[in-house]
């Protein structure tokens, strides 16, 4: 099981960018718990983590039951967090182009109806794909590109091609 399924508030993390932003922001959560007294926990939010990350947060210290001024219990759970963040499963994905935040949740939304919820994606851009997608997950690799569909047309139809040229 996935930590994205343990943790309701994660849900929203698409991306491994995203999640090494997440991890970040827990990292300057977790070192300013206690540099400053006397301050509780959302004005610490505030000043030292995205808007994403103070609701994701939030929810979590919501969702477990957290007395916000309870500085131990926040650094335990996000220690927890922060570790199995580390176990979360990654699909990664090349495409031609750098992909919109619409691509990116159409993607996100495939793979979640396709291969299960808890998996994330990290994509790269690389144009001499020239169209399509490189994917590999789980130790396997697809090259489902344009490039290679081109490739293999050119290969296998080479005297046609050939033929057709004269």
């Amino acid at each position: 099981m996935s930590i994205l399924l343990y943790y309701d508030a994660l849900r929203e993390i698409k991306t491994k960018e995203q999640l090494n932003e997440f991890s970040s922001e827990i990292d300057i959560v977790l070192s300013s718990l206690f540099k400053v007294k006397n301050k509780n926990i959302e004005e610490i939010l505030d000043k030292s983590v995205g808007q994403k990350t103070l609701g994701i947060v939030k929810k979590l210290i919501q969702d477990n039951k957290i007395d916000p001024s309870d500085y131990n219990s926040l650094e335990k759970l996000l220690i927890g967090i922060k570790q199995d963040l580390k176990k979360i499963t990654i699909l990664k994905i090349t495409l031609a182009i750098d992909p919109t935040p619409e691509i990116i949740d159409h993607l996100f939304e495939w793979v979640k109806q396709n291969l299960g919820e808890g998996i994330i994606l990290d994509i790269d851009k690389n144009e001499s794909i020239l169209g399509g997608a490189v994917i590999t997950f789980n130790g396997r690799y697809k090259d489902f590109s344009l490039k290679c569909t081109l490739g293999e047309i050119f290969k296998n139809k080479k005297a046609e091609i050939m033929n057709f040229a004269k």
